[in-house]
């Protein structure tokens, strides 16, 4: 929460930030690095390193921040398929070059801004004078040291100068502003036609002599996938946790040591409506806020609904659901609003509480009391929680003695012909279709099929324990006969000649359509329906109830140009546009949307120049990088 506090009581560098968060992540600790590359480097710009411990904070962070919003779980190959080890690389190498840059330009931060800034925060301030203890406690809650917390208050005001430096080359011409706004405003009606594969395809069946050719061309389509036939033993921690016995004192001293899991803290139910404020808010401004909300106070004191109003005057995203937080206790919140929240009766309306978000109203809907689960109700509990711990620790170790045992035999046959682990056996399985045992493992299924024949693998860890696994045979990919994947070849076959045959129709129509000079003459021919789209725009393409892609090819075509170049594809249906009408924007709207465009395509443009300036960086820019890390 203090992140979020930070961003919004500094809005004024935040949001000069967000114009180039395409470009470059915001994140801290990157201010300071190592001159030369050091064992600990990484990579290296221009002979700055970035270091092992740089990295792994930043990866971290983002693997947080994934997690949080995928529930705790990250869903299998996310990683790899984003490509995070090399993507927070580049960002890290990015940032530096911008540090680089700016100070080559002469832009430095100095230790009296960065001061200037935090002491002006209303977040680290008491009664109106910014309280150093405050502060340090504020972020120690978060676990951030002031170091960190200051480079990162460094970086924005660095590149909030960066930008501003760059933006000296950006302007934009009223030309350039009604261009764009008709670009995006000017509206079009089109008229149609769609033809689906699904109106072409035919039935079956297909005869061999059509369907074998077929199959012979695309034979590398049907290949099996690849199997593996497995001897494996497992450890499993169920097992090992049954024979371990727990004593009074061992229950005893677990509840001691950890009294967290066996309390829970006062929880309190609450309503806010929010009025917005940051520190970039003049006093005049924060003012009127503070009044519209007194205004609001005055209709809950009168006996309007706190619900009602928190939809229909908060800012806040809880207002769709009448301003409620949910259950939290008092550390979840920040300060002043925690101590608002928690000094309030059910029932009661707090009088206006100032935080870093801006200004809130607090209604107080329900008080769980704090509470201890005493050591008889948790015995239970704390007895399981013992057995999977050594159980856990149990297994390992008989996994490993186990995997010592059959290094030292030569074999797992051998090892298997004096112990008392029995080894299972499987027949032959795919990835994609494993023996119950290994189900649900994505991982593991992935190591066993990166083991060749006659391989041994690791003490690998599963489900529930541990195992160890031998490679007897493997069957590589082989393309099947046909009589095996008939009904699948037929299917492709049929598809194929169906989209094939709508995609003909479509070309045809359009030839013709542009011959005669209208669309609805050649489809007159065919008998096929002419469908028209209502008025749309560029900003509203969803209007023309066209798919995306067709849409923005449709807004290509004018009188001039009445028809596309190319019919139009999406999801296996073709269409052929015709231009019928247009309507150009309004002036008055343009008056009205002006300014509003101008600060846009000022962003845009500012982005633009910040492209550039990075892209001539780092082309300069000698940048070396340890291959191995990345691995």
């Amino acid at each position: 929460m203090l992140d979020f506090m930070r961003r919004k009581a500094q809005s004024t560098y935040i949001q000069a930030a967000i114009l180039i968060i395409i470009l470059v992540f915001v994140f801290w600790g990157v201010g300071k690095t190592q001159k030369g590359g050091g064992p600990d480097a990484i990579a290296t710009v221009n002979g700055q390193a970035i270091t092992s411990q740089q990295y792994q904070r930043l990866y971290k962070q983002t693997i947080d921040r994934y997690q949080q919003q995928f529930g705790g779980t990250l869903p299998a190959g996310l990683l790899e398929a984003l490509n995070l080890k090399q993507q927070i690389l580049n960002q890290m190498i990015q940032e530096l070059l911008m540090q680089q840059g700016a100070k080559e330009a002469g832009l430095i931060v100095g230790s009296d801004e960065v001061r200037k800034v935090i002491q002006g925060m209303d977040a680290f301030r008491e009664n109106g004078v910014f309280n150093l203890d405050r502060y340090k406690k504020l972020l120690a809650s978060s676990r951030m040291t002031t170091t960190d917390f200051e480079n990162s208050v460094r970086n924005d005001l660095l590149h909030t100068k960066i930008l501003t430096y760059l933006s000296q080359f950006v302007r934009v011409s009223d030309s350039e502003l009604e261009d764009r706004f008709a670009f995006d405003n000017d509206q079009i009606k089109l008229e149609y036609v769609a033809f689906s594969a699904d109106g072409f395809r035919s039935k079956g069946p297909v005869a061999d002599q059509e369907l074998k050719p077929f199959f012979e061309g695309r034979k590398q389509s049907y290949l099996t996938e690849p199997q593996v036939k497995l001897r494996y033993i497992t450890f499993l921690n169920d097992q090992a946790a049954a024979s371990i016995q727990v004593s009074d004192q061992d229950i005893e001293q677990y509840y001691k040591m950890n009294p967290d899991k066996f309390s829970t803290p006062e929880l309190r139910q609450a309503r806010h409506i929010l009025i917005r404020s940051d520190a970039k808010d003049s006093a005049e401004l924060k003012a009127a806020k503070r009044k519209k909300l007194e205004a609001i106070l005055a209709l809950a004191k009168a006996g309007k609904d706190f619900s009602q109003l928190a939809r229909e005057y908060s800012e806040d995203s809880t207002a769709k659901n009448g301003g409620d937080l949910g259950f939290f206790s008092k550390g979840q919140l920040v300060q002043p609003f925690a101590e608002a929240a928690f000094a309030l009766k059910e029932g009661e309306v707090s009088q206006i509480v100032e935080t870093p978000f801006g200004f809130h109203l607090i209604k107080l809907e329900k008080i769980k009391p704090a509470s201890v689960t005493p050591l008889a109700a948790a015995r239970e509990q704390i007895v399981n929680e013992i057995k999977a711990q050594r159980g856990k620790e149990l297994t390992f170790q008989q996994a490993n003695r186990a995997y010592e045992g059959i290094i030292q035999a030569g074999s797992l046959d051998k090892y298997a012909a004096t112990s008392t682990t029995p080894v299972e056996t499987t027949d032959y399985f795919s990835q994609t279709n494993p023996p119950k045992a290994l189900a649900g493992q994505p991982a593991l299924l992935k190591t066993i099929f990166g083991l060749k024949k006659g391989e041994l693998s690791s003490l690998l860890e599963i489900k529930g324990g541990y195992a160890i696994l031998y490679i007897d045979e493997v069957k590589e990919p082989q393309v099947p006969p046909l009589a095996e994947v008939r009904a699948r070849v037929e299917k492709d076959f049929l598809d194929d000649q169906a989209y094939a045959k709508a995609k003909e129709a479509a070309f045809t129509l359009l030839a013709q359509a542009r011959k005669e000079g209208s669309l609805a003459a050649a489809a007159e021919k065919t008998k096929s329906p002419v469908q028209e789209t209502s008025f749309f725009t560029r900003s509203q393409q969803a209007a023309s109830g066209l798919p995306a892609s067709v849409a923005a090819q449709g807004l290509n075509l004018s009188a001039a140009s009445p028809y596309p170049k190319e019919i139009g594809e999406n999801n296996n249906t073709f269409y052929v546009l015709h231009f019928k009408e247009s309507k150009p924007a309004g002036e008055a709207a343009f008056a009205s949307q002006k300014e509003a465009l101008r600060k846009t395509l000022t962003q845009e443009k500012q982005m633009q120049v910040m492209g550039a300036w990075l892209a001539y960086l780092q082309s300069r820019a000698k940048i070396t990088t340890d291959k191995k890390f990345m691995e």
